[in-house]
């Protein structure tokens, strides 16, 4: 294997791009081809970034001079092309979701596994450091126990139109296995191990296309989960909200890859100032602080003491797109260092592919048997 990195892209349309556009700035990596179902798009990025343009995906996957495959195809492809790629021995970094059930998904993880291949999923929610920041706090005590978490997302269909393979479930899964992953993973991540508890859909009115999902999770002893996924929104009205309950606070984001975070907060001043460390340049509002018995407190029947009532915020001083490309190339580096040495510890392993893949079909499972077990009903009997 030459010094960097050489990688190929199945799938050259927007997202795919655009890692391109992220990758290229890497020293590690060195961009040699791509290919696409359609030839005039492959060739058209194949010049924009002065690449080589492969006839196919087979013969992308049989070059000599790539050691990395990655996948930026519809999710009904993922099986077929990752498993050719790490058969000819090649690493694999796969758009989300891995594949379509857990099944493929074991196949492909074992296959990597038996041949020593780095397999990764997309998944870079993980790289937030707002996100982490939340992993920092659900892991600590400064905000007590995390009780409830809620995931809002007003996503936009403006460029999804009625015959895109996102509509159709054997080619895309549905919401919950191509989107939902993202957050699945990232709760489980926060909270630990979980499971679903309920799921249900709607169809889009006068069609067979379903546009709303919605699902409730439990994790651990104590803490639950909801997520709403509707793509019915305008690309202007596009946003998703974040709020996440603790015994001693509430924490508020904004944005599927959020990029502003509010911790509206109760405590101590030695909390506070340990929250403080652990949201690193945050401005600090206090709205109130209490002297005497007034810093008595009682929650969930315990018996508390608060000094202050105070609200963080913390904004990164990047666009969005910024932090997005941020996060997909340290996932990247992140596979190439376990590819440079085995003992690297992953932040995104080909586990966390599958755990995300469990948790969706469950829930569309359940929202499918939710539809077959409850068909709508009109609202009145002439």
């Amino acid at each position: 294997m030459s010094e960097s990195l050489r990688y190929g892209l199945v799938g050259c349309g927007g997202f795919g791009r655009f890692c391109l556009g992220q990758y290229r700035s890497l020293e590690d990596v060195e961009l040699v081809a791509v290919t696409d179902v359609s030839s005039s798009l492959a060739e058209q990025v194949a010049n924009d970034f002065d690449l080589e343009q492969a006839g196919s995906a087979e013969e992308l996957i049989a070059r000599p001079d790539i050691d990395l495959i990655h996948l930026a195809t519809p999710p009904g492809t993922h099986y077929g092309l990752a498993f050719a790629a790490l058969s000819a021995g090649k690493h694999v970094l796969c758009e989300k979701p891995l594949t379509l059930n857990v099944e493929e998904a074991a196949d492909l993880i074992e296959l990597a596994r038996n041949k020593g291949l780095v397999l990764a999923v997309n998944l870079i929610m993980r790289y937030n450091p707002l996100n982490q920041v939340v992993r920092s706090l659900a892991a600590g005590e400064v905000l007590g126990k995390a009780i409830f978490a809620s995931l809002i997302n007003l996503a936009q269909d403006e460029v999804l139109p009625p015959s895109h393979w996102f509509w159709d479930p054997g080619r895309s899964g549905g919401i919950f296995i191509e989107h939902g992953v993202h957050f699945f993973d990232l709760f489980e991540w926060w909270f630990g191990p979980g499971r679903v508890v309920s799921a249900g859909q709607v169809l889009r009115p006068g069609t067979d296309i379903v546009d709303q999902v919605h699902c409730a999770a439990r994790y651990g002893d104590m803490t639950l989960g909801t997520f709403y996924h509707g793509f019915h929104q305008m690309l202007r009205q596009d946003r998703q909200d974040w709020e996440l309950v603790f015994e001693k606070g509430v924490i508020r984001m904004t944005g599927w890859v959020p990029t502003y975070l509010e911790a509206d907060v109760f405590l101590t001043r030695a909390e506070l100032d340990e929250l403080i460390a652990l949201v690193p340049g945050c401005e600090v509002r206090i709205v109130d602080e209490y002297e005497g018995e007034l810093r008595k407190v009682s929650s969930r029947h315990l018996s508390r003491t608060v000094d202050v009532h105070a609200i963080l915020t913390c904004k990164p001083p990047v666009t969005k797109e910024e932090l997005y490309g941020k996060m997909l190339r340290e996932l990247l580096s992140d596979q190439i260092n376990a590819v440079r040495s085995p003992s690297h510890q992953r932040l995104v392993t080909e586990s966390n592919g599958i755990t995300s893949l469990a948790y969706a079909v469950e829930a569309q499972a359940m929202a499918d048997h939710d539809s077959s077990a409850n068909p709508t009903v009109p609202n009145h009997v002439p």
